[in-house]
């Protein structure tokens, strides 16, 4: 995270005001910005593949991290996640405090009531908000959103809406064009990138193309 951050930081004259302004950001946020790398470091350790451009605020892993794979740019908040089968979080992701992955269940029909896991997919561009609980088997489609709250027990069609308990469609993203990237809203890392470096330093594309803009390679 550290390394990526340098390399794409807002580049001011040297000595300038704005450059004094930038290096004292830093400087202060550096504590959450470690605890930050903390929380990525300490998944991967244990198997988990998480690109290095996301943010995690404070994750908890219940099942095998191997399982759980998460892209760029994401903004993962207060979560926890049951990866007993595989999570697969794509690129530039909001996923915010309390929601709930959840891969494993019980088979009702069962005489001896045995667990069943199905994967949970959310793909680039999502919004899973506050509370919000994803069952076993999900997948939800890419630029959808999931409203506070709601409980996902089926799978959800690209960017759509859905809300409640269970959930149902209750409306339609209408955006061609994605230009933001998640992992830049946490102080920290807008300390050294600003807010939505995407804007700046990625050339326009196609209407419908994802413009997360961090290089392949840092997925490695």
């Amino acid at each position: 995270m550290i390394a990526y951050l340098f390399q794409n930081r807002l580049r001011a004259p040297l000595f300038s005001p704005a450059w004094v302004k930038n290096w004292l950001k830093r400087v202060w946020t550096l504590p959450s910005l470690l605890g930050y790398c903390w929380q990525s470091m300490r998944w991967r350790m244990k198997g988990a593949r998480i690109a290095t451009s996301t943010v995690i605020s404070k994750l908890t892993v219940q099942g095998q991290a191997s399982h759980l794979t998460i892209g760029e740019g994401c903004c993962i908040g207060i979560t926890t996640m049951q990866s007993h089968a595989q999570i697969s979080i794509g690129k530039c992701v909001v996923i915010n405090d309390g929601v709930r992955l959840i891969t494993g269940s019980h088979d009702i029909t069962s005489p001896t009531y045995e667990h069943i896991f199905a994967p949970i997919v959310v793909e680039d561009y999502a919004w899973v908000a506050t509370d919000a609980m994803v069952l076993k088997g999900v997948t939800i489609g890419r630029g959808a959103v999931v409203a506070a709250g709601a409980v996902v027990v089926k799978d959800v069609r690209p960017f759509a809406v859905v809300g409640g308990n269970p959930a149902k469609e209750i409306g339609t993203r209408n955006i061609e064009r994605f230009e933001y990237l998640p992992s830049s809203w946490f102080g920290p890392v807008m300390a050294w990138t600003g807010r939505n470096p995407i804007q700046a330093s990625t050339p326009a594309k196609p209407a419908g193309e994802p413009l997360c803009p961090v290089a392949e390679p840092l997925l490695q």
